[in-house]
Protein backbone atom coordinates (compact mmCIF):
# COMPACT_ATOMS: atom_id res chain seq x y z
CA UNK A 1 0.00 0.00 0.00
CA UNK A 2 2.86 2.36 0.87
CA UNK A 3 4.48 1.71 -2.51
CA UNK A 4 1.27 2.61 -4.32
CA UNK A 5 1.11 5.94 -2.46
CA UNK A 6 4.75 6.57 -3.29
CA UNK A 7 4.20 5.87 -6.98
CA UNK A 8 1.18 8.15 -7.00
CA UNK A 9 3.14 11.02 -5.42
CA UNK A 10 6.03 10.54 -7.86
CA UNK A 11 3.63 10.54 -10.78
CA UNK A 12 2.09 13.81 -9.58
CA UNK A 13 5.51 15.45 -9.11
CA UNK A 14 6.63 14.29 -12.53
CA UNK A 15 3.47 15.73 -14.10
CA UNK A 16 4.02 19.08 -12.38
CA UNK A 17 7.62 19.24 -13.60
CA UNK A 18 6.64 18.42 -17.17
CA UNK A 19 3.87 21.03 -17.11
CA UNK A 20 6.22 23.74 -15.85
CA UNK A 21 8.89 22.91 -18.42
CA UNK A 22 6.35 23.37 -21.22
CA UNK A 23 5.06 26.59 -19.66
CA UNK A 24 8.50 28.18 -19.39
CA UNK A 25 9.33 27.24 -22.95
CA UNK A 26 6.26 29.07 -24.20
CA UNK A 27 6.98 32.03 -21.94
CA UNK A 28 10.51 32.31 -23.30
CA UNK A 29 9.16 32.34 -26.84
CA UNK A 30 6.71 35.07 -25.96
CA UNK A 31 9.43 37.18 -24.35
CA UNK A 32 11.69 36.79 -27.37
CA UNK A 33 8.86 38.02 -29.58
CA UNK A 34 8.19 40.99 -27.34
CA UNK A 35 11.85 41.96 -27.32
CA UNK A 36 12.17 41.74 -31.11
CA UNK A 37 12.86 45.10 -32.74
CA UNK A 38 9.71 46.74 -34.08
CA UNK A 39 9.89 47.48 -37.81
CA UNK A 40 8.45 50.98 -38.13
CA UNK A 41 9.04 51.13 -41.89
CA UNK A 42 7.02 47.97 -42.56
CA UNK A 43 4.30 49.16 -40.18
CA UNK A 44 4.11 52.58 -41.87
CA UNK A 45 3.98 51.02 -45.33
CA UNK A 46 1.05 48.83 -44.32
CA UNK A 47 -0.61 51.70 -42.46
CA UNK A 48 -0.51 53.84 -45.59
CA UNK A 49 -1.44 51.37 -48.33
CA UNK A 50 -3.76 49.06 -46.36
CA UNK A 51 -5.10 51.55 -43.84
CA UNK A 52 -5.15 55.25 -44.70
CA UNK A 53 -5.77 54.94 -48.44
CA UNK A 54 -8.59 52.43 -47.95
CA UNK A 55 -10.36 53.42 -44.77
CA UNK A 56 -9.89 57.14 -44.22
CA UNK A 57 -13.11 59.12 -44.46
CA UNK A 58 -12.25 62.60 -45.72
CA UNK A 59 -14.58 65.58 -45.80
CA UNK A 60 -14.65 68.08 -48.66
CA UNK A 61 -12.65 71.14 -47.61
CA UNK A 62 -15.25 73.80 -48.41
CA UNK A 63 -17.94 71.79 -46.65
CA UNK A 64 -15.74 71.57 -43.56
CA UNK A 65 -15.04 75.31 -43.59
CA UNK A 66 -18.75 76.05 -43.91
CA UNK A 67 -19.53 73.77 -40.96
CA UNK A 68 -16.91 75.46 -38.77
CA UNK A 69 -18.62 78.78 -39.40
CA UNK A 70 -22.02 77.42 -38.36
CA UNK A 71 -20.94 75.33 -35.36
CA UNK A 72 -17.22 74.96 -34.82
CA UNK A 73 -17.59 72.73 -31.76
CA UNK A 74 -19.72 70.23 -33.67
CA UNK A 75 -17.47 70.28 -36.74
CA UNK A 76 -14.33 69.74 -34.68
CA UNK A 77 -15.93 66.94 -32.67
CA UNK A 78 -17.38 65.15 -35.70
CA UNK A 79 -14.54 65.43 -38.19
CA UNK A 80 -11.45 66.40 -36.23
CA UNK A 81 -8.93 64.29 -34.36
CA UNK A 82 -6.70 65.44 -31.53
CA UNK A 83 -4.67 63.70 -28.89
CA UNK A 84 -5.25 66.08 -26.01
CA UNK A 85 -7.17 69.18 -25.07
CA UNK A 86 -6.85 72.42 -26.98
CA UNK A 87 -8.42 74.53 -29.69
CA UNK A 88 -6.68 72.80 -32.59
CA UNK A 89 -7.48 69.55 -34.36
CA UNK A 90 -6.35 67.59 -37.39
CA UNK A 91 -8.73 66.80 -40.25
CA UNK A 92 -8.57 64.53 -43.27
CA UNK A 93 -10.00 66.47 -46.21
CA UNK A 94 -10.35 66.25 -49.94
CA UNK A 95 -10.43 69.07 -52.45
CA UNK A 96 -10.58 69.68 -56.17
CA UNK A 97 -9.05 72.73 -57.77
CA UNK A 98 -6.86 74.25 -60.45
CA UNK A 99 -3.10 74.47 -60.09
CA UNK A 100 -2.17 78.14 -60.43
CA UNK A 101 1.45 77.65 -59.39
CA UNK A 102 3.70 74.61 -59.40
CA UNK A 103 6.92 75.13 -57.50
CA UNK A 104 9.54 72.79 -56.15
CA UNK A 105 8.02 71.38 -53.01
CA UNK A 106 4.46 72.67 -53.36
CA UNK A 107 1.40 73.22 -55.50
CA UNK A 108 -0.76 76.31 -55.16
CA UNK A 109 -4.36 75.42 -55.92
CA UNK A 110 -7.58 77.39 -56.03
CA UNK A 111 -10.92 75.62 -55.65
CA UNK A 112 -14.08 76.47 -57.54
CA UNK A 113 -15.31 78.28 -54.42
CA UNK A 114 -12.21 80.48 -54.40
CA UNK A 115 -10.43 78.76 -51.51
CA UNK A 116 -6.65 78.92 -51.88
CA UNK A 117 -4.72 75.80 -50.90
CA UNK A 118 -1.03 75.07 -50.61
CA UNK A 119 -0.27 71.40 -51.21
CA UNK A 120 3.10 70.42 -49.78
CA UNK A 121 4.74 67.85 -52.02
CA UNK A 122 8.24 67.77 -50.56
CA UNK A 123 8.21 69.05 -46.99
CA UNK A 124 5.91 66.42 -45.53
CA UNK A 125 6.81 66.26 -41.86
CA UNK A 126 5.14 66.32 -38.44
CA UNK A 127 2.21 64.39 -37.00
CA UNK A 128 -0.68 65.81 -39.03
CA UNK A 129 -1.25 62.80 -41.30
CA UNK A 130 -0.87 60.29 -38.49
CA UNK A 131 -3.28 62.15 -36.23
CA UNK A 132 -5.81 63.13 -38.91
CA UNK A 133 -6.15 59.50 -39.97
CA UNK A 134 -7.36 58.47 -36.51
CA UNK A 135 -5.88 55.01 -37.09
CA UNK A 136 -2.99 55.18 -34.63
CA UNK A 137 -3.24 55.76 -30.88
CA UNK A 138 -0.60 56.74 -28.37
CA UNK A 139 -1.65 53.80 -26.20
CA UNK A 140 -0.61 51.43 -28.99
CA UNK A 141 3.05 52.22 -28.24
CA UNK A 142 5.22 52.16 -25.16
CA UNK A 143 6.75 55.63 -25.49
CA UNK A 144 6.13 58.97 -27.16
CA UNK A 145 9.36 58.43 -29.07
CA UNK A 146 8.00 55.26 -30.65
CA UNK A 147 4.73 57.03 -31.42
CA UNK A 148 6.64 59.78 -33.20
CA UNK A 149 8.68 57.24 -35.15
CA UNK A 150 5.42 56.12 -36.73
CA UNK A 151 4.93 59.65 -38.07
CA UNK A 152 8.47 59.79 -39.39
CA UNK A 153 8.16 56.47 -41.19
CA UNK A 154 4.68 57.25 -42.52
CA UNK A 155 5.77 60.65 -43.84
CA UNK A 156 8.73 59.02 -45.56
CA UNK A 157 6.49 56.54 -47.38
CA UNK A 158 4.27 59.36 -48.62
CA UNK A 159 7.03 61.87 -49.38
CA UNK A 160 9.44 59.48 -51.13
CA UNK A 161 7.19 56.81 -52.67
CA UNK A 162 3.57 57.89 -53.09
CA UNK A 163 3.57 61.60 -53.91
CA UNK A 164 6.37 61.54 -56.53
CA UNK A 165 4.31 58.98 -58.48
CA UNK A 166 1.18 61.10 -58.06
CA UNK A 167 2.93 64.13 -59.58
CA UNK A 168 3.80 62.40 -62.85
CA UNK A 169 2.23 64.31 -65.77
CA UNK A 170 0.72 66.98 -63.51
CA UNK A 171 1.50 70.50 -64.72
CA UNK A 172 0.49 74.07 -64.04
CA UNK A 173 -3.12 74.69 -65.06
CA UNK A 174 -4.29 71.12 -64.45
CA UNK A 175 -7.36 70.36 -62.36
CA UNK A 176 -6.40 68.00 -59.56
CA UNK A 177 -8.05 66.19 -56.69
CA UNK A 178 -6.14 65.91 -53.45
CA UNK A 179 -6.76 64.10 -50.19
CA UNK A 180 -4.70 65.05 -47.19
CA UNK A 181 -4.40 66.34 -43.65
CA UNK A 182 -4.82 69.86 -42.37
CA UNK A 183 -4.64 71.47 -38.96
CA UNK A 184 -7.34 73.93 -37.97
CA UNK A 185 -7.78 76.09 -34.90
CA UNK A 186 -11.17 77.23 -33.71
CA UNK A 187 -11.85 80.85 -34.56
CA UNK A 188 -9.12 80.98 -37.21
CA UNK A 189 -10.65 79.21 -40.18
CA UNK A 190 -11.76 82.28 -42.13
CA UNK A 191 -9.95 83.88 -45.06
CA UNK A 192 -6.74 81.94 -44.68
CA UNK A 193 -4.57 79.99 -47.06
CA UNK A 194 -4.72 76.38 -45.95
CA UNK A 195 -1.74 74.03 -46.05
CA UNK A 196 -2.51 70.42 -46.87
CA UNK A 197 -0.13 67.54 -46.31
CA UNK A 198 -1.28 65.15 -49.05
CA UNK A 199 -1.73 61.43 -48.91
CA UNK A 200 -2.90 61.26 -52.52
CA UNK A 201 -2.93 63.57 -55.55
CA UNK A 202 -4.60 62.74 -58.85
CA UNK A 203 -5.23 64.54 -62.09
CA UNK A 204 -8.91 65.19 -62.80
CA UNK A 205 -10.61 65.10 -66.16
CA UNK A 206 -11.03 68.64 -67.47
Amino acid sequence: MKKSYLYTILAILLGVLLYNSVYFEKLSKRNSQKNAKFDFNTFADSLYYNGILKSTQAIEINQLLALTKVNADSAFKTYGNRLGIGESAYFMVNATGKIIEKNEGELKVITQNGTTLIIDTKYIFGNAIRDASGLVKLTDFKTNADFNKVSEALNTVIREKAIPKNLNNIINGNIISVTGAIKLKKGKTKNQILNILPIKISKSEQ
